[in-house]
Formats: structure tokens, C-alpha cells, sequence
């Protein structure tokens, strides 16, 4: 069966100031040859060896060569400037031939390639898989991102609409949702300013 990841990077970057999928991050990976978010989150992801596609929105011409180069799978979502949900919604449709959609945000370079293998590794059939970082202060499990969502739910998430993403199934579909514990702190970090880089 195949998991592959739905790349969310057709945001508006608007509390950022500027494209922050090209921001350079003050620390180079251990994982990848770039420093900026969005190339640095991918090679983590392609290092896990996970098929990926990438969502990108109008006027993205240069990314969008930049990716072809990589042999990267990507496409342009008209609707991705309604929000989150309809960038969501259109990368799954276009991959309605994989098995298994785990869905990744752009803006999240720090999730390590083992966290990405071992999250898409734990999906199954009618699972929602949702990664859990386990070494909070408190002692409880804090849910992070990327979610795996097996074929089951991939009508609705066909349906997904506006800013909340998967937000809303995973409300609605709580007692399927699977949580894994993970060590990776990156799962909670994403960057909404410059500040966070």
C-alpha cells in the first residue's frame, strides 16, 4: 500500500511579511542540502523515502521549476488563496491513487526523515494516525503534525474547505484518531514570523 505525503505549501505567508517557503533558516539540517523552509522540510520528507506532492498556488512559476528539476510531483490549487482546506482537498484529489494521504505543512522543516517514516509506517486500513510529542514538561502528550489518513477518509477529505484544514475530521472522527509517540520536537514547531526561523 502506498502513503504518500501531501505537501501544503500554497499559503499567503501573510503573518510572516514575505515567502517564508525561501526564508533561509539560521541552522542548516543534518538532513538537507538547503536552507530554506520549504526545501529543508522536503528533503526531510524525500529522505524518508515517501512519495510526495507538493500544492502550490498561482504565480508560483519559479518554485514550480524548481521543483520539476528535483523530479518533485507538484500542482497549482486555483483555490488555494480560500484557505487551507481547499489546498488539502485538491492535493488528495490529485492523488487519489495512493492508499494512505499523509498530510504535511511547508513551514514545518524541523520534523526529522524517521518521524515522517514512522508515522506513515503506522497507518493501517480505516486509521487515523496522529503523532504525539511525549517529552512535554507536563508530562502529557502534546498531538502534533503531520496526520496520516487511511483511503477511508479520503472523500471527506476532498470536502475540506476554508482555513481549518483536517481540523474539523479530526474532531468529528476523534475515536478513530490513533496517537503516536514520537520524541521528535519538530512535530509541534511550525513558523508563522520571522522571529521563529
Amino acid at each position: 500500500m502506498t502513503t504518500g505525503v501531501v505537501l501544503l505549501a500554497a499559503g499567503q505567508s501573510q503573518r510572516f511579511g514575505s515567502d517564508k517557503r525561501i526564508a533561509s533558516l539560521r541552522q542548516k539540517s543534518l538532513y538537507s542540502d538547503s536552507d530554506q523552509v520549504l526545501f529543508q522540510t522536503l528533503g526531510h520528507i524525500r529522505l524518508a523515502r515517501l512519495p510526495v506532492f507538493v500544492v502550490l498556488h498561482r504565480g508560483d512559476e519559479q518554485l514550480a521549476s524548481r521543483l520539476t528539476r528535483l523530479r518533485v510531483d507538484w500542482g497549482v490549487c486555483p483555490d488555494a488563496h480560500l484557505g487551507m482546506g481547499h489546498s488539502l482537498a485538491y492535493g488528495v484529489r490529485c492523488c487519489q491513487h495512493w492508499h494512505n494521504w499523509l498530510i504535511a505543512l511547508a513551514d514545518m522543516p524541523w520534523i526529522t526523515p524517521l518521524s515522517y517514516h514512522k508515522i506513515a509506517a503506522a497507518v493501517s486500513p480505516g486509521q487515523i494516525i496522529r503523532p504525539c510529542y511525549r517529552a512535554t514538561p507536563d508530562g502529557q502528550p502534546q498531538p502534533g503534525n503531520p496526520v496520516v489518513f487511511s483511503r477511508r477518509y479520503g472523500w471527506q477529505l476532498m470536502q475540506c474547505r476554508g482555513d481549518t484544514g483536517a481540523r474539523r475530521l479530526l474532531q468529528q472522527y476523534h475515536q478513530q484518531v490513533i496517537s503516536l509517540p514520537l520524541d521528535d520536537p519538530g512535530i509541534l514547531r511550525d513558523i508563522d514570523t520571522p522571529q521563529q526561523l
